[in-house]
């Protein structure tokens, strides 16, 4: 098992992640909507493909379903970061990108209850905007490009809180306060002449709203015998959550100019005249609605198999920026296990590792040029052990922490339009202890 020193090296590796680019992503496809929508869960889950709902653990718990949290025994504290390099692809040209950026904190603790039950808080990420768009028309007399930019995204900051009424029966809530900003800009620039003045049209909002998400989780396990007489005993989670319309209220500004293109291409533009600017503007933008369904079957602490669904009512949206909206849907399937998970034992540290493969693919909410798109997802993930052995009321306890690496690779859109293909390598530390509890080390 990893020494407890671990700790550290992965937080200082995961701040030195999250500042290694500016932008969580570099996707043309963020033009759309809110940008690119993100898998809220952590960096296991973005082992199995997302799928998460399903899931239940003593050691950890999703934000994606705050049912799960009433199956914590421990704190947790789980922190992630990302990066990714990948190839946007057309039919003529390609170019090569490369990103990265902190994907999510959480916290979850259970209480010492007749019934079991926790709550959580933590901050994740929603959707992403990052693109650099240009168009060139060399042919024209004078000739000119135009840019398209934009950078931003929204975040959510969640207070979740779970319960298990009765045996076998998880319910929660969480309240989501989403919060992020914006930014576009558009330019027609003309590089080889002064005749003709360039000119650039931003704008920038600061969006806010509040959300509900509800969940539930069901379980019954069976008892399957085997040769020999012997039986294994399969737990089956059934799962559902859903995730309530937003209006996000934005608050910000409109500002264009004009400026000499020639000192644009140079890097050094400078402005000319001011056409417009308006302070203080009011914007609402739309957060569809959306829910999922999940099922995890499991042998204890050995394997895990889960299947996911989700849909997202995109279609209920107003289109913006002559794109049309179709409900987003992902379908996900996931497996993991730990080939002698007897964590109280010494040695056979790589029996004690948690391995995990994924699935996932994804009808994407945006249509360009009346062109779908789509999404395909393959993963695979390690979930490192950290042991820290206690004694609870005289009990010994091997309480496990993980080091969870992922890698995916991720196929985006075609080359009809612009293709992604691209690695993704998410970083994240899942931390373990007992709290409110009397205790001795050993």
């Amino acid at each position: 098992m990893l020494k407890n020193k671990s700790y550290w090296t992965i937080l200082w590796v995961l701040v030195s992640v999250s500042s290694f680019g500016q932008l969580g992503t570099s996707s043309p496809y963020s033009f759309a909507g809110l940008g690119e929508l993100k898998q809220n869960g952590f960096t296991q889950h973005a082992a199995t493909g997302g799928a998460s709902i399903a899931q239940q653990s003593e050691n950890s718990f999703t934000p994606n379903n705050p049912a799960s949290l009433a199956s914590l025994k421990y704190t947790v504290f789980d922190i992630g970061a990302y990066m990714s390099m990948g190839r946007l692809s057309t039919e003529s040209e390609s170019a090569n990108t490369r990103t990265g950026n902190l994907s999510h904190f959480a916290m979850a603790f259970p209480f010492e209850t007749k019934r079991k039950m926790a709550m959580s808080f933590g901050l994740n990420q929603y959707s992403d905007v990052g693109y650099e768009i240009e168009n060139r028309f060399n042919n024209d007399t004078p000739s000119y490009y135009n840019i398209l930019r934009g950078n931003g995204g929204i975040h959510r900051l969640f207070l979740g809180y779970g319960v298990q009424p009765i045996k076998g029966l998880n319910i929660g809530a969480s309240v989501n306060y989403n919060f992020g900003s914006i930014q576009s800009a558009y330019a027609k620039i003309y590089p080889n002449t002064d005749a003709r003045f360039s000119f650039s049209d931003e704008t920038f909002f600061a969006y806010e709203g509040f959300d509900l998400d509800l969940g539930a989780q069901y379980t019954v396990y069976d008892s399957i015998r085997l040769a020999r007489k012997k039986s294994v005993t399969l737990k089956h989670t059934l799962a559902g959550a859903f995730n309530t319309r937003s209006n996000l209220n934005g608050e910000g500004y409109r500002y264009s100019e004009t400026f000499y293109g020639g000192d644009f291409d140079a890097g050094d533009p400078s402005t000319i005249d001011t056409i417009y600017y308006a302070d203080n503007l009011k914007n609402v933008n739309q957060k569809p609605l959306s829910f999922s369904l999940g099922y995890t079957v499991s042998h204890g602490n050995k394997w895990s198999l889960s299947a996911e669904m989700e849909r997202s009512m995109w279609s209920t949206i107003a289109p913006r920026d002559s794109i049309s909206y179709r409900n987003n849907e992902r379908y996900s399937l996931g497996f993991s296990i730990v080939p002698r998970p007897k964590y109280e034992e010494k040695g056979d540290f790589f029996g004690k590792v948690r391995y995990s493969a994924g699935l996932r693919y994804e009808n994407l909410y945006y249509v360009f040029n009346n062109t779908p798109s789509t999404e395909l997802g393959i993963s695979f993930g390690l979930g490192l052990p950290i042991v820290k052995s206690v004694r609870i009321v005289e009990e010994k306890v091997a309480i496990v922490s993980t080091i969870n690496i992922t890698l995916e690779y991720i196929k985006r859109g075609s080359t009809g339009l612009i293709q992604e293909d691209y690695f993704k390598i998410g970083l994240g530390l899942n931390l373990n202890d007992k709290w409110f509890t009397k205790r001795k080390y050993y």
